[in-house]
């Protein structure tokens, strides 16, 4: 029997947009793991702070996503501003969600290293998951449940390294390490409302202005000198290739794949964080830790596995993987849909 033209063309050309989205988060997310291990070497070869840095990110890549935003959504990220019904929403969002969870990240840096730091930021799901079922009161699910033991299981590992006698994290670097995933939590469940109405790119963006403009003393307060050009040169990696490029890139794919598979893509943050810190900064990689930082990480896929349902339960579409900025639903009755353009060719 022959086969349909028009038909083979149709699939050969949703391959080519699947592979597209995957190489869009891939890339993505891989961009966000380099930001980290960056930050992680600017540590040990200057003395900028946290709050330096998240000011110049934050103040940095706003401008760039507004000049983006302007150029592809005109008027969107004035109309973010203007939007009195969401003012202390947007606050919120910029404050607590995009500056608390890149200045708690950068914390959690500071005190451990980039692919520990990266790998407890993975915990945001269990804790977007005991969001949703308290505020909706529903009955966890078993893939739910199993979520929060993964999750639990591989922060004890990467603590204590499996010698429960001790810990090899320190209680600063476990505690900033735990805020950055409750604030990347709040990434997601503040904005909720505005994704309604908004474009998540001049969003996210407004929120990074609002947010470095909180931060703005930092600029004038924490000490820069001594900086070298090369270390100039990865401060303004991380404005861009890290912030900028990470995430058009990353938002990019969702049209052209699932929100579940750039769910879990999003691991390529973790993993790039990881290879990329062992190889070019050093860090020693402990086995117990791998595995306690894949235990986490397999929340995440946990997840992002389409069909798992049980009656009464948190449904898939309520507690998902989201990574920074990414269009997401959080809680039932419709859910919340990013505004997002239709596939475009090529």
């Amino acid at each position: 029997m022959a086969r349909n033209p028009s038909a083979q063309q149709e699939t050969e050309s949703d391959v080519k947009s699947t592979t597209k989205g995957m190489a869009l988060a891939a890339v993505g997310a891989s961009l966000w793991g380099t930001a980290g291990v960056a930050v992680q070497f600017l540590y040990a070869h200057t003395i900028l702070t946290p709050a330096w840095l998240v000011s110049v990110r934050l103040i940095g890549a706003g401008v760039l996503l507004g000049v983006f935003s302007h150029m592809r959504y005109p008027g969107e990220m004035a109309g973010v501003f203007r939007d009195r019904g969401h003012r202390l929403a947007l606050l919120a969002f910029a404050v607590l969600g995009v500056a608390g969870s890149q200045f708690t990240y950068f914390m959690a840096v500071r005190h451990s290293d980039a692919p520990t730091a990266t790998t407890i930021q993975f915990l945001s799901p269990v804790f977007i998951l005991v969001y949703t079922a308290v505020s909706r009161r529903a009955v966890p699910r078993v893939v739910d449940l199993l979520s929060v033991v993964c999750a639990v299981i591989g922060t004890v590992l990467l603590a204590t390294e499996g010698r429960l006698d001790h810990l090899v994290l320190s209680g600063a670097a476990l505690l900033w390490g735990l805020l950055a995933a409750l604030t990347t939590a709040l990434e997601v469940i503040i904005p909720a409302g505005m994704m309604r109405r908004h474009h998540t790119i001049p969003l996210v963006g407004a929120a990074m202005i609002c947010g470095g403009i909180v931060m703005l003393p930092n600029l004038f307060t924490s000490p820069v000198a001594g900086l070298s050009g090369f270390d100039w040169v990865v401060v303004v990696y991380i404005v861009t290739g890290g912030t900028l490029f990470a995430y058009t890139l990353f938002l990019a794919s969702v049209r052209y794949v699932s929100a579940n598979t750039t769910g879990m893509l999003g691991s390529f943050e973790a993993l790039t964080a990881t290879v990329l810190a062992a190889v070019l900064l050093g860090t020693t990689l402990n086995p117990m830790k791998i595995v306690g930082g894949l235990c986490i990480i397999a929340t995440t896929f946990l997840q992002s596995v389409p069909g798992i349902r049980e009656h009464g339960g948190v449904s898939d579409g309520d507690v998902r993987p989201v990574r920074r900025g990414e269009p997401h639903d959080v809680g039932g009755g419709g859910g919340v849909r990013d505004r997002t353009d239709p596939p475009c060719s090529g």
